[in-house]
This record gives C-alpha cells, structure tokens and sequence, in this order.
C-alpha cells in the first residue's frame, strides 16, 4: 500500500491519498475559488481572475458578468475589463456558493491572415468563505479516518471495477454533516452504500467563518476513484 500524501489547495484543507490502486480526495465544491470580500471590492476582471490579459485583450466586442441571484439569472455587460455599475451590483449580490461567470468576446490580429479574428475567453469563479472549514485534527487525521472507514474497506477486486465516485456533502454552521449524498454512483450499491457512511458518520468539522467572523455552511465533495481523482 502507497503512503498517503497530503497537500494544499488554496484556501483548503485539500487531501489525496493512495490506498491499493485508488485515489481519494476530499476538497471545496468548486475550482476557482474567491471570498465575498475579494469580489464585493471587484473594480476589474484582473480583480476577479488574477493573471486576467488585460494587457493584450484590447479590442473588446463584448464583457459579460453573470450569476444565478435567488433563483434568477441575472447578466451585466461592460465595455472592457473595466466592470460596469450593474457587474459590480451583480458581484456585491452574490452570496457563499454563487458561482460567479464571465464570458469576454474580442478581437485580436492575426499574423498569418493579417484579420481581426473573432475570439473568446469564458472562467468561472465561486464565492466561498473568508475562513474555510476545516476536519478538526487537520489533514492528516482526516486522512486517516477516510482510509480506515471507507477506501481499507474495498477489496483490491472491487477497486479495480468501480467507477469515479463523488460523495458531495455540506458542513453545517455547527460543523456536523449534512445533506450528504452520492452524486456520481461508483457503479456497485455496496461501495455507494460504504463511501456515503463513512462521510455521514464523520466526526465534526470546524465550521467555516464570513468575513464578519460568523459561521456558515460550505459544500465538499468526497472523491474516490481509479483514475488519481
């Protein structure tokens, strides 16, 4: 059996470990991640998405910001990278767990044909808390309790046939479980069964924090699968 290796994805207690021929991960329900704060003091796209090419993205068609507002999809445009009163009031609206969208049309040279060629340029981002939740004991003991009450518990046979399976689940405001289910099957009901248990029956997180110091809920999602998740 592999040793199990930890590591650190953002903000994120992010793990991964090894055990027969599975990966496994627990980690933030989102990709690019960005806290209420960050986004509500937004001026440009650079603010938003660091590392933004502002410098060579010049003649713009289009700048799009949207973003899904209780239950309705609500879209401002802007002129450039600069953001416009209405993207910023969609940004100062978004709440924990908001993904926030931004698609840029434009024109840029090129040096075979000598045309403006029309392009494109889409990211996402997700609000999430100033202070994420956390497994109390840290990343290792998380580790390890998901080795002894899930990934030890598949059969070497078993590994080898299942499928990626995601296990998404929510640390409430009082850091217990909740709303865990399995949102993509491993193919066999008995591993389903085994990997939603072991999330269920997980001991208390430490509650993830705003930016006013109170404590709110934060999704994750549980990975296992043949493929290094």
């Amino acid at each position: 059996m592999k040793n199990t290796i930890t590591t650190l994805l953002f903000f994120l207690a992010f793990i991964t470990g090894y055990s027969q021929n599975l990966g496994y991960q627990v980690h933030g329900n989102y990709s690019r991640p960005i806290t209420k704060e960050k986004l509500s003091a937004a001026l440009t796209m650079n603010d938003i998405s660091p590392g933004y090419p502002s410098s060579w993205i010049t003649n713009y068609i289009s700048a799009e910001v949207s973003a899904t507002i209780n239950g309705k999809v609500m879209k401002g445009l802007g002129k450039n990278d600069i953001l416009s009163p209405e993207q910023k009031n969609i940004l100062h609206q978004a709440e924990l767990g908001t993904d926030v969208v931004v698609d840029i049309q434009y024109r840029y040279p090129n040096s075979v044909t000598n045309n403006m060629d029309l392009r494109g340029m889409h990211f996402e981002v997700t609000v999430v808390p100033e202070i994420e939740a956390e497994f109390i004991g840290g990343q290792a003991q998380l580790t390890q309790y998901l080795k002894e009450n899930a990934i030890n518990k598949i059969s070497e046979a078993d590994s080898k046939q299942m499928k990626q399976a995601i296990v998404s689940f929510t640390i409430n405001e009082k850091g217990s479980i909740a709303n865990a289910q399995i949102s993509t099957t491993s193919g066999d009901p008995e591993i389903d069964k085994l990997l939603l248990k072991a999330i269920t029956k997980m001991p208390k997180w430490k509650p993830a924090e705003n930016a006013m110091c109170i404590k709110v809920k934060q999704d994750f999602q549980f990975s296992v699968g043949n493929d290094g998740c």
